[in-house]
């Protein structure tokens, strides 16, 4: 066979087709498509946007980059703290709250009643040093040592 008849072949086959497998009057492919969808939701930039359900897509609009950040850390989290968070109920989540509050209140009172300490060990520090050089320096004065 031929290239020209290969050719002819081809365009009768080609002109057969939509009689033998039409297609539904909705369907549209290519980027003709892509257009048609991005022009439909206010896009400009190009985006693959077709590939995700509609509430998604909106979603991902309304994302900031620290949105997108945050997200990134949560997905960073160990599958056993994931399956351990998963496993509590609302009213546990709620509780694991308190007891972190708590947690960061007796920290800070700790630091507080550290420095608290210290101070007062240092207080008696000096107090005992200043009598002990008072009870030596009255010692002197008296004509001691």
């Amino acid at each position: 066979m031929s290239l020209e008849r290969a050719r002819e072949l081809v365009r009768i086959l080609e002109a057969q087709l939509p009689d033998r497998m039409p297609a539904p009057p909705n369907t549209e492919l290519g980027e003709r498509f892509d257009q048609r969808l991005m022009e439909s939701q206010g896009r400009r930039d190009g985006r693959d946007i077709h590939m995700f359900p509609a509430h998604l897509r909106i979603w991902f609009d309304t994302l900031s980059v620290d949105d997108v950040q945050k997200l990134e850390r949560l997905m960073a989290v160990k599958a056993e703290t994931v399956a351990w968070i998963d496993a509590k109920n609302g009213r546990e989540l709620q509780k694991l709250d308190g007891a972190v509050e708590f947690i960061t209140s007796s920290r800070t009172a700790a630091k507080v009643l550290i420095w608290i300490g210290g101070m007062a060990v240092a207080f008696v520090g000096g107090v005992a040093a200043l009598a002990k050089n008072g009870i030596d320096l009255f010692s002197m004065l008296r004509g001691g040592r």
